[in-house]
């Protein structure tokens, strides 16, 4: 399916970029997102030529590109002047997307730093609300969707379980912004399924892996312990891209994606047949 792609984090830092975006074509995908957080792809290093090969894929149709912003970013962190420097990278890699033909581009809520109050909270929170707003303007400017990712199963989360992160969504506005549903984070908090049932109608990109059960272990669904039979159809209908998005296996990295692939599509073909019988 035209839909679903890979991160180019599944791949060690030490693969050029050039390396997974032959890998992208050799295997018959048509969508990949761009992890900045990677060594593998930095916006200030990379070679022009290989800057105008993604230009040139997404432009003409062949690939489809989503675009993950720095991680390591905190839009409530308690200085001011880095609360800046966060908004701006997040900006510029917002803008950088934009040149390159990318559709989507997610970002991380922030994190209440220091010990956790109610009255910190309120302001991390609205911090975030403001911070998000303003990028929100700025990817509608560029040209892509602005998706925020569920990191409820991270410590000081500002959203620290679904329903508060469709909360600080509807504040910044679903007119200005969607939700990426990492499927392996909503194993830990919630539950995939609720967390499907609440944020389901707002999510625009997928995070696809599983986990064990206890940590957020980015592993091939056949490792993991979740279950995502139930939420197949959904996983078929979602408007944007299907990422599959692992942690790095060195010379293994490859098989790891193709085989997530295969199970993906399986169960994206069952979603299918449900939504297909519930029409009959």
């Amino acid at each position: 399916m035209n839909r679903v792609g890979f991160s180019s984090c599944c791949f060690p830092a030490s693969v050029p970029m050039e390396e997974t975006l032959a890998f992208c074509l050799a295997q018959g995908f048509s969508a990949m997102e761009l992890e900045l957080n990677s060594t593998n792809f930095n916006p200030a290093t990379a070679a022009s030529s290989t800057l105008g090969r993604i230009r040139d894929l997404a432009m003409n149709g062949t690939v489809e590109f989503g675009l993950h912003s720095p991680g390591d970013v905190n839009f409530s962190d308690p200085d001011e002047s880095r609360r800046r420097a966060a908004k701006i990278r997040v900006e510029e890699s917002l803008r950088f997307a934009g040149s390159l033909g990318v559709t989507h581009v997610v970002v991380h809520p922030g994190r209440v730093v220091g010990e956790w109050s109610e009255v910190l909270w309120r302001v991390a929170l609205e911090q975030n609300v403001t911070a998000l707003r303003e990028c929100a303007d700025v990817a509608r400017e560029a040209g892509v969707q602005l998706c925020v990712e569920n990191l409820c199963h991270e410590r000081q989360s500002v959203n620290p379980d679904i329903r508060s992160l469709l909360g600080m969504c509807n504040q910044i506005g679903m007119a200005r912004v969607r939700i990426a549903l990492d499927t392996n984070h909503a194993g830990l908090v919630d539950g995939l399924e609720k967390s499907v049932a609440v944020v389901g109608p707002y999510v625009s990109h997928v995070h696809f892996s599983s986990n064990k059960g206890q940590r957020s272990d980015h592993c091939t669904p056949q490792e993991g312990v979740m279950d995502f039979r139930p939420v197949a159809s959904f996983l078929q209908k979602v408007p944007g891209l299907l990422v599959i998005e692992l942690n790095e296996r060195g010379g293994q990295s490859a098989n790891a994606v193709l085989q997530t692939r295969d199970f993906l599509l399986d169960l994206l073909q069952s979603g299918l047949g449900k939504a297909e019988r519930g029409r009959e």
